[in-house]
């Protein structure tokens, strides 16, 4: 739980962390990739997914990709980031000693009210999960509605409905595309795997502090009143509109440009410790790679983590290659 509580304690900053890759390795273009050689003696594949951001609808590509549910039926192990941790002790890890009702005084709890009952079916006297956990949840819950109302103003008022429900629309969801894999893997009796689980991170030289809970709580409350939630979800998605194209495109070359070019402007916003980029991405593959070839020489495997840890001098595609193992897209 130690690792899952540090990617949690910084979630407001994963989305651009987690797919941020290096752009000194050009790779041909595919988010699907077969593992092969190297003493397998079937092939295991690899997969870039997409979570956060612009991607509420990522899904929708899943049809697209050649093969992948043809690959996917092919094996009974399922890799991902991040394992089925049991609900109960995410939940306990991430709770205050109070609640909510506890540090906000008569307007605010209103106000907080109004936006827990809104997302999450509860008020403040109910509520203990910690303030950026919590915000994270807000977010994602409102991406949702935020981008099915973009979506729908894309059409006439006299559009074909069902022309309307082949788009992204019944795609949106504020499931992940990893934990859809995952689940779909559960439901099938695949083994599952979560590299997280079996890596420790190394954060003595980062600086993960945080602000008093009180203060914390007063931010967040003040996000809400001015809707500031709101404004930086439709700002994130028109920005990363270029992105979410990309991948859709299943271009690996233009999303690694897109994330050089975040990275880039992230390194001046003072609130991302220095070196928590690096040690989320290329830290996790690196300590990743002690154990994917173990996993795989055992037992052919379906990995799906995220896109941007698969390009790159320090991505996974190239790191399996220079253990010896044939590295492929699938087309």
């Amino acid at each position: 739980m130690k690792i899952i509580n540090k990617f949690l304690l910084i979630s407001h900053i994963v989305f651009l962390a987690s797919t941020f890759c290096s752009a000194s390795n050009s790779v041909k273009n595919g988010l699907l990739w077969k593992i092969s050689g190297n003493g397998l003696n079937a092939p295991s594949y690899l997969f870039g997914t997409a979570h956060g951001g612009p991607f509420v609808a990522a899904t929708l590509i899943l049809d697209s990709v050649p093969h992948l549910n043809e690959i996917f039926s092919s094996v009974n192990q399922f890799v991902g980031e991040r394992g089925l941790t049991p609900i109960n002790i995410i939940k306990a890890e991430f709770e205050m000693d109070s609640t909510y009702a506890d540090y906000l005084n008569k307007e605010d709890r209103i106000i907080m009210d109004r936006i827990l009952l809104r997302y999450l079916n509860t008020t403040s006297e109910k509520t203990k999960i910690s303030p950026k956990i919590l915000q994270t949840l807000i977010d994602s819950k409102m991406s949702v509605e935020i981008y099915r109302d973009i979506i729908f103003k894309e059409f006439k008022p006299n559009s074909d409905v069902a022309n309307v429900l082949s788009t992204e629309l019944k795609h949106i969801s504020d499931v992940s595309m990893d934990y859809h894999m995952m689940a779909k893997a559960k439901n099938d009796g695949y083994t599952i795997i979560g590299l997280d689980n079996l890596i420790e991170m190394n954060w003595e030289n980062i600086s993960l502090s945080e602000p008093p809970l009180s203060t914390q709580i007063e931010d967040l409350v003040q996000l809400i009143k001015t809707n500031a939630i709101e404004s930086k979800i439709r700002k994130r998605l028109e920005d990363t509109q270029g992105l979410k194209n990309a991948y859709y495109k299943q271009d690996l070359d233009k999303i690694e440009e897109f994330y050089v070019s975040s990275m880039a402007k992230n390194k001046s916003d003072i609130s991302i410790p220095n070196g928590l980029f690096e040690e989320i991405l290329f830290g996790r593959s690196k300590k990743w790679m002690e154990h994917i070839p173990g996993i795989i020489l055992e037992k052919p495997s379906f990995i799906a983590v995220g896109v941007a840890h698969l390009p790159g001098k320090d991505g996974l595609i190239n790191l399996l290659r220079l253990q010896g193992f044939t590295v492929e897209p699938v087309n």
